[in-house]
């Protein structure tokens, strides 16, 4: 899968022509390439404050988030579309950044902040399909509905429902209601993707997470590892996936087309000091837990055993070491990603089928950091 995840599109056998990267082995070619420097300087590990909301007035958290990301290799030209494919002819770059395949998002709601990652099956490129094209769609419909969440529903005329402060925007249903209204523009006619969707309560602090496929996040608490979403894998390196599959491809049956339902949920109270890594599988296929949460208190330790007042006074400065650590984390993954010799988790997941397997997984990484804090 190009962005972080190399998942197989079809069960081997199938397709045989077709690259390994669709049939799950991951191609080791790698070209360093972010599409330019001012786009970097304006938006690699932009941070997000959440801040006042003219609706949520008991507001007892805030979330500081950076994003960072970095390509495989440089978008390419797509290949020379082949019958029924007529959509590369238009030749749109999907996305507003070049991630690879992979995909991300971060939005305020009405009373919290949703974000999200997803990671394009790059094999479609083999038939002429843009694998950007399904994971930034699938974001970007994620972020509308979650930027829209509770906006019908609220009455400005009338007091303010019971709970309203309270209740959660259900990531499980905003990746359904993103996943939907992918399907219905039509916009979409191939392509396939992991995600993973965290929504994050200004008021009560309560975290709810949706991840299919092996794009996944870490809550770090004081220094250690409180919590490591799943993995879900048909089998080795082919995780769970949402697709579009058109309807003239032969054996139907045969094509990974998993549901938003078959997500997996949790649900975390969360802290203040609490740090949450988010990222595409071209992280967690290099880096182990440990390694991550090391990084982490090793950047962010003065920050979180500090002086409050000193960094309350000093948002920039907060935000440029949050900035720090996602770049640092980012360039490590793509560090390790790279030794031929490392003992990596994706060399460990190969050697529990049966494997024998060495160094990194060269892939797409995306990364997105919140540190949370809480009003006292």
């Amino acid at each position: 899968m190009s962005s972080s995840t190399l998942t197989p599109l079809y069960r081997p056998g199938v397709f045989p022509a077709l690259s390994s990267r669709i049939l799950a082995s991951a191609s080791q070619s790698l070209r360093l390439a972010i599409q330019s420097q001012q786009l970097i300087k304006s938006f690699y590990a932009t941070p997000l404050r959440i801040t006042s909301s003219p609706i949520a007035t008991s507001k007892k958290f805030n979330y500081l988030i950076a994003v960072s990301w970095h390509p495989k290799r440089k978008r390419q030209t797509p290949m020379s579309p082949i019958s029924g494919h007529p959509w590369w002819k238009e030749r749109k770059r999907a996305g507003k950044v070049d991630a690879g395949e992979d995909a991300f998002f971060y939005e305020r709601t009405s009373n919290g902040v949703a974000m999200g990652v997803a990671d394009g099956v790059g094999g479609w490129s083999q038939m002429g399909v843009d694998a950007a094209n399904f994971s930034w769609a699938l974001m970007e419909n994620a972020a509308n509905v979650a930027k829209n969440y509770e906006t019908t529903e609220f009455d400005f005329f009338n007091n303010t429902p019971d709970g309203y402060y309270d209740k959660v925007l259900d990531a499980k249903q905003l990746l359904s209601t993103a996943f939907d209204n992918l399907l219905k523009s039509g916009k979409v006619k191939a392509g396939s993707s992991t995600a993973c969707i965290l929504s994050l309560s200004r008021n009560s602090g309560i975290l709810k997470a949706a991840c299919l496929g092996d794009s996944a996040f870490l809550l770090i608490r004081n220094g250690r590892l409180l919590y490591e979403s799943p993995s879900q894998q048909h089998f080795f390196n082919c995780p769970y996936q949402l697709a579009v599959i058109p309807d003239h491809y032969p054996n139907q049956k045969l094509y990974f087309r998993d549901k938003p339902s078959d997500a997996y949920q949790a649900t975390h109270q969360l802290q203040d000091g609490d740090v949450i890594v988010l990222a595409t599988d071209g992280f967690f296929d290099n880096v182990f837990p440990e390694e991550a949460v090391s990084i982490v208190y090793l950047e962010l330790e003065d920050i979180l055993n500090g002086d409050r007042v000193y960094w309350n006074n000093h948002g920039e400065e907060l935000n440029g070491r949050l900035r720090k650590l996602t770049r640092k984390l980012t360039d490590i993954a793509r560090k390790y990603s790279l030794n031929p010799k490392r003992i990596s988790p994706f060399s460990q997941s190969a050697k529990r089928t049966g494997e024998s397997r060495l160094g990194g997984k060269i892939d797409d990484i995306t990364v997105l950091v919140t540190l949370v804090r809480a009003n006292t």
